[in-house]
């Protein structure tokens, strides 16, 4: 036994060194408090009335025994306190003689509470981490199950849609017999619209191959405006039906970029189709192209910017960041139809070429839907005119 407690523990000594613990000593002889130290007395609450008390009376058994002769030399109980529940302790065994031992006594009941604490903290939070598997096991589970329902649906649908297209084309070409006008009109609006759902069922096999990362681009280069006018070459019977006038206009011809073009021509697709579907008719749809560049850490950035702007809506500031998310539509876009594929189909197409894709106000109203892809400098291949990766 230290000095200190030693001295603690015979009352003939001088009061000092016991005072100076910070924790409590106690001398125990025949089952009874024989001594204690200040610190003791102060925690008891009870000065030094607890001399000559029963160990029982003094503590509370919490289930791991208590102080006594020849027991455990460590030993978790309760000190009893007068009006109030008491603290938790910790008595350990320091010194033992033929007819008296001493113990340290200290107070623990700030580190068991938060023991306990942080006990039921873990049990929580093991439950919150099981629960928060299983809603990502049920996520991976209807995941699965959308992609192969959004694959079996779009190939089921293709098929007769093909079918339809063909017969359509055919009775168009007059290769049946005569249509009078009233019939091609009829004949003219079922082909766009066969055209408009392939367009949607290719955008359910796009997604269906997004969410299993398969993106893969076959890289050329060359100028982007004969990408631009084969698209608005395609959407032309529908934008004279509707009054909408597409004007497209590229500064620094030739506008020359890297880029997948059967990849592109979805994109553009998705906007220019977006933008007759929300705009009025009558209106105007604006492709603009320009050079743009950006900074990073190293070097300068060339990119060439694509720009679809329409005269419609607009989409309201708080979902500009939704609408290009799967299965995500604006409120105004709710009205007209599909899934919300397109743009999330768009903003993947476009960073898998390393740009990024945005919407912005029109200024007079609409919007103003921009993507980049990387730029090449204006030297087509002398050969050729382009080049292939």
């Amino acid at each position: 036994m230290t000095r200190e407690l030693r001295a603690a523990a015979d009352p003939t000594t001088p009061r000092l060194p016991a005072t100076a613990l910070t924790q409590g000593v106690m001398r125990v002889r025949d089952g009874c408090v024989d001594w204690v130290n200040p610190t003791l007395m102060a925690l008891a609450g009870r000065g030094d009335a607890v001399v000559g008390w029963k160990i029982d009376d003094l503590f509370e058994d919490a289930g791991r025994g208590l102080p006594r002769a020849g027991g455990p030399a460590v030993v978790d109980c309760r000190l009893v306190r007068e009006g109030d529940d008491g603290r938790e302790i910790a008595c350990h065994r320091v010194d033992a003689s033929e007819d008296s031992e001493t113990w340290l006594v200290e107070d623990v009941t700030h580190v068991r509470r938060v023991e306990r604490e942080l006990l039921r903290s873990g049990r929580e939070l093991a439950h919150a981490l099981r629960e928060c598997e299983a809603l990502r096991e049920r996520l991976r589970s209807e995941r699965s199950e959308r992609e192969e329902l959004l694959s079996v649906v779009s190939h089921e649908l293709r098929t007769p849609v093909t079918v339809i297209g063909g017969y359509n084309r055919l009775l168009l070409a007059g290769d049946v017999g005569p249509v009078n006008e009233e019939q091609r009109r009829f004949l003219e609006e079922s082909r766009k619209s066969c055209e408009r759902l392939n367009h949607f069922i290719g955008n359910l096999i796009e997604a269906s191959r997004a969410e299993k990362g398969a993106h893969v681009l076959e890289l050329g280069q060359g100028s982007v405006e004969p990408v631009i006018e084969g698209v608005a070459a395609m959407f032309r019977p529908i934008l004279e039906e509707r009054g909408i006038a597409l004007r497209s206009t590229c500064e620094g011809s030739p506008c020359r970029a890297r880029f997948d073009r059967l990849r592109l021509e979805q994109i553009l697709t998705n906007l220019v189709g977006n933008a007759i579907k929300f705009g009025h008719r009558g209106g105007r749809i604006d492709i603009q192209t320009r050079p743009v560049e950006a900074e990073d850490e190293e070097s300068v950035l060339r990119f060439l910017e694509i720009e679809v702007a329409d005269d419609g809506p607009g989409v309201p500031l708080a979902d500009r960041e939704r609408i290009f998310e799967p299965y995500v539509q604006a409120a105004d876009e709710s009205r007209g139809g599909g899934l919300g594929l397109g743009l999330a189909i768009c903003k993947r197409l476009v960073e898998a070429h390393g740009g990024d894709i945005r919407v912005r106000d029109r200024k007079g109203g609409g919007s103003r839907f921009s993507f980049t892809i990387p730029r090449i400098p204006d030297e087509p291949d002398a050969a050729t005119g382009e080049q292939r990766s």
